[in-house]
């Protein structure tokens, strides 16, 4: 299976001052791809997969294949802007690979991580009623080895060094049967409003802009 998605919440955070960036778990490049029509920024990507590799290849300025389990990514040099992308959670022991990043990012450098919410309301009421099934893609992704709720996945990134400038839920409220007869506008602001107040309910991926502690 390859990853193609583009995660738009993730790119809206890309500073548009970013000169260089590194796109760990890039799949084929889409991220990377919308990135740079917004941004004249050099792209470095890292993938698991030959074939992703080859279809990021024709988007990217390098793209490298590794096992981000055993990966040595300070050789890559700064970065101005590094993002994870639905990828620690596929990782055995991802404070490894955050504490690598340290010396990869650029003074004033961001760190952008997005990862899925284990607890989404859809997924609560699957286990309610007793369902906890893997599956080939999504929240239950078979490939994911570490699962996250809102402050789990905050106090990775905290005990990795990182300061958390902001945080944000990226989901909806549900509104069965009536949300094709609501106003765009107002389901919407249904969405922002839920996601808010309770992200760890209502939001089915995280996403957090990070800078190094002072102290590291």
């Amino acid at each position: 299976m390859i990853y193609e998605s583009i995660n738009e919440p993730v790119v809206l955070q890309v500073p548009k001052n970013t000169k260089r960036l590194l796109d760990i778990g890039c799949g084929t490049g889409s991220l990377g791809k919308k990135v740079k029509q917004e941004i004249d920024c050099e792209i470095v990507g890292v993938t698991y997969s030959e074939q992703e590799a080859r279809f990021a290849g024709r988007f990217l300025d390098q793209v490298l294949v590794h096992d981000l389990n055993d990966f040595n990514v300070q050789a890559l040099g700064e970065f101005d802007c590094v993002v994870c992308s639905h990828i620690l959670e596929h990782l055995y022991q991802p404070q490894l690979l955050l504490a690598q990043l340290h010396r990869s990012l650029a003074p004033n450098g961001i760190l952008i991580v997005a990862l899925p919410n284990v607890l989404y309301w859809k997924q609560r009421w699957k286990f309610f009623n007793g369902k906890f099934r893997y599956t080939d893609g999504g929240l239950m992704d078979k490939t994911h080895f570490r699962f996250f709720d809102w402050e789990t996945a905050q106090e990775l990134i905290e005990q990795s060094g990182y300061q958390v400038t902001e945080a944000k839920a990226d989901g909806n409220f549900p509104l069965p049967f009536i949300r094709k007869f609501l106003a765009h506008s107002v389901s919407s602001l249904f969405d922002r409003t839920a996601v808010r107040i309770f992200p760890g309910l209502f939001g089915f991926q995280f996403i957090f802009c990070c800078r190094l502690k002072q102290d590291y």
